[in-house]
């Protein structure tokens, strides 16, 4: 009798183990989440380009001629401050933040609980970064929390009638002073190597 290998005979190589997933931790409400490391050159420019763009639209708006191009560089300004604060939760993600990178753009979005959210997403971040670089040994410079806290109150008082557009001043220089400290943090975090789990 002849002997065939069936397929039940012949060896088959031991499966390999799946590699190991990157370091992660749970996050708000026990969600999965990774920090992302990126080039602190990623924050630099992105802070540069919201900068520049926040400036001339807001000059621009002043203006009634150029507030039809005004308007668009403004909304140009808004998605690029919205991805640095995307990438700036992203990176601290380590399990002991208030929310995660997609809530605290998201729920920007959301009519009226904005107002809310605000100091969550601006606030929150200053407290946040401080406290991971705590966490971590990372020597960055400390964000000002109480300029944090100083410009959610302002972005609240456009909303008033005639104050808001003395108040919009000031929302643009501590919007811009506020977000170079998001910017200066969020290098150092980017420059330092990544924590182990």
């Amino acid at each position: 009798m002849d002997e065939q290998n069936t397929p039940q005979d012949q060896q088959q190589p031991a499966p390999q183990a799946p590699p190991p997933p990157p370091a992660s931790s749970h996050g708000p409400s026990g969600m999965l989440v990774r920090p992302m490391r990126y080039s602190p050159e990623t924050f630099k420019s992105l802070y540069l380009w919201w900068m520049i763009l926040a400036i001339v639209g807001s000059v621009l708006t002043i203006t009634i001629i150029g507030a039809i191009l005004g308007l668009p560089i403004l909304i140009a300004a808004a998605v690029i401050f919205y991805i640095m604060l995307f990438k700036c939760w992203n990176q601290i993600q380590d399990g002991h933040q208030k929310t995660t990178p997609g809530k605290a753009v998201g729920f920007m979005f959301i009519p009226f609980f904005n107002l809310y959210w605000l100091f969550v997403a601006l606030h929150g971040l200053a407290q946040n970064l401080n406290a991971y670089c705590e966490r971590h040994g990372i020597s960055a410079p400390r964000v000002n929390e109480g300029l944090a806290m100083t410009l959610c109150v302002l972005i609240l008082c456009t909303l008033i009638p005639y104050v808001g557009l003395l108040v919009g001043i000031a929302v643009i220089v501590i919007a811009i002073i506020l977000y170079a400290q998001f910017k200066n943090a969020s290098m150092a975090i980017a420059a330092s190597p990544a924590p182990s789990s």
